[in-house]
């Protein structure tokens, strides 16, 4: 519950705002900030607070917690109001906006005027900055619908007639304890509003936990049945070879069969087929998809292994952060995994996918390819490259001791045409050379490099080819402790 207008006038009284020096502003979170002040012979820190449910404005009894960077409101603040005095504060209106004067000499050393207005309407709270001529320096909360914004005009509301005040009386709650009624009412929010503010908190976290799991799980069930794929390898083989026995075509709606003896099993069988492939092509489909499989079983499982720990540690997430009482530490935790104000950093200057436990990066502008080039790749990575055509940089990260499995070279070249201008082709030339092997173009563009000792790989894909490749690529989510 938030300050009523008559309790705001007590608190006002109790310990009066005007004549006090600003020495210092500090917010210990983006819906709050502390006036640090200094008069009659004392140290007096005021909190503000816009917080959903606790809009308030009472002194505190300790220092208030610093936060760990500097924000936005509170250096506004202080290069502007620091050093100040206020000279007159008071409730506008008993309609829960106050009004405090600050004066401090400019520049010239001639005296200015700033105005600081607290709107404690809960679920609808800000403070603003105003110059005199009634400009909106900055805001806590910027609101662009409400023409709260730096440079805007300020505007205060209308104020209530006596007859809706009138028919709403407010009254001081009756709070227990020692000391004037701000003491009693800190000592209430300090008991209420953790709970208020950790109840948010994990609803948040739930929230992050929801999306990553859904996302784990959708993960899981096409690994899933990519391996129950994988263990039929066996039989893709099989089936080549059966096709490659003759057959008859037989089209069943949309689709194309092939009805064939299967002198593995002695019996008529139906196999889906390309219709325009010749039978050695549709078998060598078939003989790919085997060789795919049993080279691909392994990483499968791998990455399965990899997926189930990354939903136990998402779950560990979840329980340890429920447990937590804290609030704070509760924040804490979602800014360092990035679901706070702040952004995880990138592992890779630029887009990446892990396929069959090899690391492609694929630089699609010239200050991409330039920080990979420079910051990234080592001489052993592979670079390829659309020949004779615009397109992005793909690179193929070198494992220790590891070659290249040709399977990789083949999805990285795939990559490499569809991320250029020959795209629509649906195949084309590629170059391929180590980084090792590239040398920068005298005054050329940033990230240009002309390629040494390079071979030329002809690749084609289909669309379905490429949805394969980033649907068996690793997502890349990492779930932070």
């Amino acid at each position: 519950m938030s300050l009523n207008c008559e309790e705001i006038e007590l608190i006002l009284s109790e310990e009066p705002l005007e004549g006090m020096k600003i020495q210092n502003i500090f917010q210990p979170s983006y819906d709050a900030i502390v006036l640090e002040l200094y008069g009659r012979g004392n140290r007096l820190f005021y909190l503000i607070s816009i917080a959903h449910n606790a809009c308030r404005i009472h002194p505190l009894t300790a220092p208030p917690a610093k936060n760990e960077r500097p924000l936005r409101f509170m250096e506004c603040l202080r290069s502007r109001i620091k050093g100040g005095t206020i000279i007159h504060a008071e409730q506008i209106s008993k309609d829960r906006i106050i009004k405090i004067e600050i004066t401090k000499a400019d520049e010239k050393g001639s005296p200015a005027k700033l105005f600081l207005y607290a709107r404690l309407w809960s679920g609808a709270g800000n403070v603003l900055l105003v110059s005199e001529e009634g400009i909106i320096i900055d805001a806590l909360r910027r609101l662009p619908s409400r023409q709260e914004i730096s440079g805007a005009a300020f505007a205060l509301p209308a104020p209530r007639d006596a007859a809706s005040q009138s028919a709403k009386p407010y009254t001081i709650r009756d709070l227990q304890g020692p000391g004037p009624f701000w003491q009693r009412i800190e000592h209430f929010y300090s008991e209420h509003t953790g709970q208020l503010s950790r109840d948010a908190l994990i609803a948040q976290v739930r929230e992050i936990f929801s999306r990553k799991y859904s996302s784990l799980e959708n993960r899981l069930s096409a690994l899933s049945a990519k391996q129950n794929e994988y263990q039929q390898a066996k039989r893709f083989r099989q089936i080549g070879d059966i096709l490659i026995g003759g057959y008859a075509v037989e089209m069943q709606g949309t689709k194309t069969f092939a009805r064939a003896l299967d002198f593995y099993e002695n019996r008529e069988i139906l196999i889906e087929i390309e219709p325009s492939a010749t039978p050695a092509q549709n078998a060598a489909r078939y003989y790919e998809k085997y060789h795919k499989a049993k080279t691909g079983i392994d990483d499968i499982a791998a990455e399965l292994d990899r997926c189930r720990a990354s939903m136990s540690q998402l779950k560990t997430w979840l329980s340890k952060l429920e447990a937590e009482p804290d609030p704070i530490v509760i924040a804490q935790a979602l800014r360092k995994g990035g679901a706070a104000r702040t952004k995880e950093k990138m592992r890779f200057p630029c887009q990446h996918i892990e396929y069959k436990g090899w690391t492609i990066l694929i630089g699609k502008s010239g200050k991409e390819n330039d920080e990979i080039l420079r910051h990234i790749a080592r001489g052993s990575d592979l670079w390829l490259h659309a020949r004779d055509y615009s397109g992005s940089y793909v690179f193929i990260r070198a494992i220790k001791n590891k070659s290249f499995p040709p399977e990789v070279i083949q999805t990285a070249a795939r990559l490499a045409i569809y991320y250029s201008k020959a795209r629509k082709n649906l195949g084309g030339d590629v170059h391929t050379t180590y980084v090792k092997n590239l040398r920068r173009a005298k005054d050329g563009p940033v990230g240009l490099v002309i390629p040494y000792l390079e071979k030329n790989i002809y690749i084609s894909f289909t669309e379905a080819q490429i949805k394969d490749i980033l649907d068996e690529s690793l997502s890349g989510e990492e779930i932070e402790q």
